[in-house]
């Protein structure tokens, strides 16, 4: 084996190992896992609100009341002259 031969495999071996640093340097660590944290679920039912034409909730009523909340809609358009929306809205659970 000559010399050439000789300083080319040892330059060859040289740029292997730099590469394997390097990618051992490079590679991230991986932290430990730990479980994520599971957001309790929280329970809702939805009541009819009866909103001003702005937006600003002037009655609210339970669920099975939609009839009257649909009256009370009526009459407070009725007798201020503005326009009155019933929305369904979900709140907490008391």
């Amino acid at each position: 084996m000559s010399n050439r031969e000789r300083i080319a495999r040892a330059a060859e071996e040289a740029r292997l190992t730099a590469l394997e640093k390097a990618a051992k340097k490079a590679a991230p660590k991986v932290p430990g896992t730990r479980p994520k944290r599971v957001a309790k679920p929280i329970r809702v039912k939805i009541v009819w609100e009866i909103c001003s034409s702005t937006g600003a909730v002037v009655k609210t009523f339970a669920y099975p009341d939609k009839a009257e909340a649909e009256l009370e809609t009526a009459a407070l358009s009725k007798s201020t002259g503005r326009a009155h929306a019933l929305r369904a809205t979900k709140v907490p659970m008391e």
